[in-house]
């Protein structure tokens, strides 16, 4: 493990926490131990894969909390040395920001440390809640050193759940961190035995809505859709779809590689799946989904936007990916962020999140305080 440490008594135990360089360092048994069974997000093999590709950040780094020899927590983290700001505060963000980039004359770029996880809802994996006050602040004491020591000036608790967040509250309210919110995920229950027994006990709105549009899909001659476990062969039509999609994004914290997506289709450990849409021997959409026990969670869609309206691939391939979560058997299946009335009338609920936020300067984290939750706030309206 990395040679960073600190450490602290309290609650007549020894407490301290290292820095890892990579999951590799953290013994997968211990991170299986902490981590949530159902939530397919935090793999092991998911965190290993995201690791090797760089999706984004130029680093990754991992805060393990200590009592004695045994591990009680880890936080997961990861480095941008040259973020633009535009990327992740959303059309309406950026537009509130328009004013400061005409004075800068330039993008603008910040180096953060974003605490959690980049694919969505971050947390503390942790054994339990009896963890003494003193090992919270310990944590976020860890990671304000980690930032000092990577050079970075912002710090991102990112997309934390408000119980999450009221857990380290404490810590982080003596560490000058501010709250804004996130934009919330779509969570759907899934009760249905079959999948036409779960577009019966939708709303009147939309079971008309998803019968409409599945007709609209198979009403086009030569249109098909399939569920893959192996769909490496694909990655290459893949990448235009996926581009097309995160040209539109509201965010641009991960950005996909090629290598990335095939990883998820090789790596047995990765329980990852493609719903794949054609038309005319083409693929013009995917989805691809993460199932684990009871947990599901589609991270990412692809579309070719040529003809997604006509085909309705958005629906389309949504709907074939809960059909396959309610085959397995899922519970819970997460349809994350963004589109939320087409998600409505899928059934979803909405659950909320939370960032927490610092500055190593007290001025910009002043300016923060006031600016940020505001330029959040404009663009979870046009969500």
């Amino acid at each position: 493990m990395g040679s960073s440490e600190h450490a602290a008594s309290g609650s007549g135990a020894d407490w301290r926490v290292t820095v890892a360089d990579s999951v590799s360092e953290i013994p997968p048994d211990i991170w299986q131990k902490l981590a949530p069974s159902d939530d397919p997000i935090y793999g092991y093999a998911l965190f290993q894969a995201m690791e090797r590709n760089r999706l984004g950040p130029d680093s990754y780094r991992y805060l393990v909390l200590r009592q004695g020899e045994r591990v009680r927590a880890v936080l997961p983290t990861c480095v941008f040395r040259s973020l633009a700001l535009e990327d992740i505060l959303g059309t309406q963000g950026r537009q509130a920001l328009r004013p400061l980039r005409r004075i800068m004359r330039r993008p603008l770029r910040i180096k953060m440390l974003l605490c959690g996880n980049l694919l969505g809802e971050g947390r503390v994996l942790r054994d339990g809640d009896e963890l003494h006050e003193t090992a919270r602040h310990l944590l976020v004491d860890g990671v304000r050193q980690l930032s000092a020591s990577t050079g970075t000036r912002w710090t991102v608790f990112k997309d934390f759940s408000q119980a999450e967040l009221e857990w380290l509250d404490p810590a982080l309210g003596r560490a000058g961190y501010f709250r804004a919110p996130g934009l919330p995920d779509a969570w759907l229950g899934l009760r249905a035995e079959s999948f036409d027994e779960f577009i019966s006990s939708l709303s009147r709105n939309g079971r008309s809505t998803a019968r409409r549009n599945l007709a609209k899909f198979s009403g086009h001659q030569e249109t098909a859709i399939e569920v893959r476990e192996r769909f490496d062969d694909l990655v290459p039509a893949m990448m235009p779809l996926y581009e097309a999609v995160l040209d539109r994004a509201e965010t641009r914290l991960d950005v996909w590689t090629p290598e990335f997506m095939a990883m998820l289709s090789t790596d047995p450990r990765i329980p990852a799946k493609l719903v794949a849409c054609w038309y005319q021997d083409r693929l013009v959409g995917f989805l691809i989904c993460l199932f684990r026990e009871k947990g599901g969670a589609a991270i990412r869609i692809g579309m070719d936007y040529d003809c997604s309206r006509d085909l309705r691939l958005y629906q389309v391939t949504y709907y074939r990916g809960i059909e396959e979560a309610i085959r397995m058997g899922v519970a819970r299946l997460n349809l994350s962020q963004t589109a939320y009335e087409a998600k409505r009338k899928m059934g979803c609920d909405l659950v909320s999140l939370e960032h927490a936020v610092t500055h190593r300067n007290r001025v910009c984290r002043a300016i923060l305080r006031c600016v940020l939750p505001m330029a959040v706030n404009r663009s979870g309206d046009q969500a």
